[in-house]
């Protein structure tokens, strides 16, 4: 049985939901590029939602903690890189 790990995302603008869709590009191939070797790849499911108020909400499905948590931690980086340029 397969437990899947949820990371939901408030977005707060559309240039936070525009970086996300960057982000999730960057981290496969990031991902992809470093464990070619081993076969080793993230399984992720990305899916939209609406707030009640209209906000849009992300939310990303892995298979494997591993992945969620190096996810979380790319995003927050790539977030605060946005941020301060």
């Amino acid at each position: 049985m397969t437990t899947d790990i949820v990371v939901d995302l408030s977005l707060k603008s559309a240039e936070e939901v525009a970086l996300l869709a960057t982000v999730v590009d960057a981290f496969v191939q990031q991902f992809l590029g470093r464990n070619r070797n081993t076969g080793e790849a993230p399984d992720m499911m990305l899916r939209t939602a609406f707030t009640p108020d209209g906000e849009v909400s992300k939310t990303v499905i892995f298979q494997d903690r591993k992945w969620a948590d190096a996810f979380v931690n790319f995003w927050e980086d790539q977030k605060d890189q946005a941020h301060a340029a």
